[in-house]
């Protein structure tokens, strides 16, 4: 692994606080595009936590260049504990997401992160297209076996709202109920509604409530949480649900309205993932203003 000294060609980096201020003015000027890792990297400033990693590789630069944020290459990495759903055993999973201006480097930049071991550990890949890049493909083959044995892939979509709409947003109090942003000791619930839990533990659903924007909306009678969303980079406004006894309300639109605002707040666009076939979302947030950004490829592998 290189050193800091912003000189190397090819030389995977792992980025100090200092360094993820210029990763991170690099990626302004590529949003909305790039939101997700932008996110990604918003979320590793305030957290001193080493799960969340930032790398880079820089394009070579001339003597006399005195350009310090030529980058050719972003990774970030974030590892969560998860459960092998077949063998029913712990293992760690890290969430993969890049941006690059060559496509053919990823695997070799994936390759080059040395607290991963591909022997045991799972991914999760997120990716530009519908389609995993064929050499990712062929990287996790030959990491993990063959595709049709121990990996999913899900195609989907990107849809953001504009920063600059969002901090207008007006939230409108609702009979009954009151929105606020979660508690640690919410994070329990959130993750028993989670479909996707054997891919994460409460501990970090607990530490993403902490660190990031959240919304929850209560019951005024008795404090309950009867709907919740929240941010879970480099997924973007994620895992919102509300309890099935008090859905048709209005609440969805309530929370997922309350936390646009606080992300936008945060300096970070608002967006969410949605897989292809999931109509009804892209319906809902369509209506709430969301606009269609990009396709997407999430790859889930495992050894």
């Amino acid at each position: 692994m290189g050193q800091e000294n912003g000189k190397d060609d090819g030389v995977l980096t792992l980025a100090t606080k200092q360094c993820l201020f210029r990763v991170l003015s690099f990626l302004d000027k590529r949003l909305p595009e790039y939101c997700a890792i932008h996110s990604f990297v918003c979320a590793a400033l305030v957290s001193s936590d080493t799960s969340y990693r930032v790398y880079f590789r820089r394009k070579q630069l001339s003597a006399t260049s005195t350009d310090d944020n030529d980058f050719s290459l972003i990774v970030t990495a974030s590892v969560e504990t998860c459960i092998e759903p077949k063998r029913q055993i712990n293992m760690k999973c890290w969430t993969l997401t890049a941006w690059t201006d060559d496509d053919d480097t990823l695997a070799d930049a994936f390759e080059a992160i040395d607290v991963i071991d591909w022997k045991v550990d799972a991914a999760i890949i997120h990716y530009k297209h519908h389609t995993p890049y064929p050499a990712i493909t062929n990287f996790l083959a030959n990491k993990h076996g063959p595709a049709n044995e121990n990996r999913d892939c899900y195609p989907g979509d990107q849809y953001y709202f504009p920063i600059h709409v969002a901090l207008n947003l007006q939230i409108s109090e609702m009979n009954g109920v009151y929105v606020k942003s979660l508690e640690t000791c919410h994070a329990k619930i959130v993750y028993d509604h989670w479909p996707y839990s054997a891919c994460t533990k409460v501990e970090h659903i607990c530490k993403e409530i902490e660190l990031l924007p959240s919304a929850g909306v209560f019951l005024k009678e008795n404090d309950q949480l009867v709907s919740w969303m929240m941010c879970h980079p480099p997924n973007g406004m994620s895992r919102l649900h509300t309890l099935e006894d008090h859905r048709r309300r209005g609440y969805a639109s309530l929370v997922t309205r309350y936390l646009t605002k606080r992300v936008a707040q945060s300096g970070v666009v608002p967006f969410v993932n949605i897989v292809i076939g999931n109509t009804a979302s892209c319906k809902f947030f369509d209506s709430m203003g969301f606009k269609h950004l990009r396709p997407i490829n999430i790859s889930y592998s495992v050894p």
